[in-house]
């Protein structure tokens, strides 16, 4: 793969910007893939997370929904975020009414997974092969005193015991009978080939990475399954395209049509960034924010605690 030519889309308000996006481009033989990286300074007072909180259960809910798919566009908007991402896997329930085929607005749904929304969990970490396997990889995030960065964002594997003081939380897959699941990025290092799911096939993709530093948060979505514009990414090449922008420690997220990246510029509404594979944006189970506080908080540019 040739290397990533990077443009630069949206002015800073300030310098430096709590949010800076690159589009990215490379070209392969098997087709071009493009790509949208939002950089988060994890050290600006500025910042602050938010990710998709319980539900409030409806009657007719089956007794292990965690969630009701919402568009990654709509979710954004209502939780009055900068940036948002997609985030972790997701399951069909079955029960009364519910679709054989497709994803709807408002689907009660299992969440694959660690999902943790300030301090409360949404859905328990999970073990491959059980409780005495290894945990998911999961992003958590430790917010400074009154819930703003500087943070302390980390992406690794992620049980119980590990969740001591994050109050945000998102997972990946990690191993599932005898395949394996490991993060994305580990030390620095392209684990792509061992991470989940379909880790050698061209998908969408949707992932969450932290530099050496712990400066920065670096969100990506890929473009797929769209002959012409971009066929997408194996998890390798993913894992490489990461390590370039500066990825010490990444996971995978949830990826395929549910891959989608909404933005709204210092001067711009909110809107979605890439092309979802559906044609549309896919509603998911949950989703990951960055929201800014008003433009006159100095920014500390203090190294996280």
């Amino acid at each position: 793969m040739v290397p990533a030519v990077a443009l630069i889309l949206f002015l800073p308000l300030l310098s430096p910007a709590p949010i800076r996006v690159e589009a990215l481009q490379r070209d392969t033989p098997e087709g071009v893939v493009r790509a949208w990286l939002a950089r988060v300074d994890l050290t600006d007072p500025r910042v602050s997370f938010v990710v998709t909180g319980p539900i409030v259960r409806r009657p007719d809910d089956p007794p292990r929904a965690e969630a009701h798919l919402v568009p990654t566009d709509v979710w954004a908007e209502k939780a009055g975020v900068d940036l948002a991402v997609n985030a972790g896997f997701f399951a069909r329930l079955d029960g009364p009414g519910a679709p054989l085929f497709g994803w709807t607005e408002g689907l009660p749904v299992d969440i694959l997974g660690l999902a943790r929304s300030g301090g409360r969990d949404v859905s328990p970490p999970r073990h491959g092969g059980g409780d005495g396997g290894p945990p998911d990889p999961a992003l958590l995030i430790r917010e400074a005193d009154g819930g703003r960065c500087p943070c302390r964002v980390r992406a690794a594997y992620a049980g119980e015991s590990d969740l001591a003081g994050v109050e945000d939380a998102v997972a990946g897959m990690g191993p599932r009978g005898h395949k394996p699941g490991t993060l994305l990025v580990e030390d620095g290092q392209d684990r792509g080939a061992t991470a989940q799911v379909d880790p050698l096939q061209r998908h969408p993709r949707t992932a969450a990475a932290v530099s050496r530093d712990g400066r920065t948060l670096l969100l990506v979505v890929v473009d797929g399954r769209r002959p012409g514009w971009s066929v997408g990414v194996t998890l390798p090449e993913l894992a490489r395209l990461l390590i370039d922008a500066g990825a010490w420690n990444a996971v995978n997220l949830d990826g395929g049509g549910s891959s989608a990246m909404w933005y709204r510029g210092p001067a711009s509404a909110g809107r979605v960034l890439n092309q979802p594979s559906d044609g549309h944006v896919r509603p998911v189970a949950s989703h990951l924010g960055v929201r800014l506080a008003p433009t006159s908080v100095p920014a500390s540019g203090g190294a996280p605690r």
